[in-house]
């Protein structure tokens, strides 16, 4: 389905008033479109509410995304969780259980919670093909946001010998990155980098 079209597919789920609210894509449709395109279609995906619609690049249809707590069998798209954080620790377990590569989508927010702490750990412990795909953004210009980090993830996942990509939101470095993720069979990071908005 390569010729299904991101952003019409976003219209048409706000249309659809999806639960519990609409949350636009926005600047990281790129960074969507690159991770769903980047795995299999028989890879399980851990996103979040706004990175669902991501699954119609796998054949859904909006209709089928409009309750986002209720994941997109058999898409391999995972319910979404209400705690950010505990994402990744849902995705280790579905590499773990599988053993097979399985992406899970973050912000920074996320990456400040003890469960993505301890997700990275129980990745590398476990050697689970997880690939984590963390967009990084500076949110100072949209909400008063403190520092949530110490440290960046990149710099947080290498601390736990995890392999690393930093890049730029772009939707083919994106998907090549993750392509390259997930052949190595193996815990990875790849952070990101969202523009400041002009």
């Amino acid at each position: 389905m390569s010729d299904v079209n991101l952003q019409e597919a976003e219209v048409q789920l706000t249309a659809l008033l999806p639960k519990p609210f609409p949350i636009p894509l926005g600047r990281m449709l790129p960074i969507v479109e690159g991770g769903f395109k980047g795995m299999k279609k028989s890879d399980w995906i851990v996103c979040g509410m706004r990175e669902r619609v991501g699954a119609v690049l796998r054949g859904c249809s909006p209709e089928r995304l409009v309750d986002g707590h209720a994941g997109a069998r058999p898409y391999k798209v995972a319910p979404v969780s209400d705690a950010p954080g505990t994402r990744a620790l849902h995705a280790v377990g579905l590499a773990m259980g599988s053993s097979k590569p399985v992406l899970c989508f973050l912000g920074m927010a996320s990456t400040a919670s003890g469960s993505f702490h301890e997700a990275l750990n129980s990745a590398v412990l476990t050697n689970s093909p997880v690939i984590f795909l963390v967009t990084v953004q500076d949110l100072s210009t949209d909400a008063p946001v403190g520092t949530q980090l110490a440290t960046t993830p990149a710099k947080l996942a290498t601390a736990f010998g995890i392999t690393v990509k930093e890049i730029k939101c772009d939707a083919t470095a994106i998907e090549k990155a993750v392509q390259a993720a997930r052949k190595a069979c193996k815990p990875a990071l790849i952070q990101g980098q969202l523009e400041p908005q002009a």
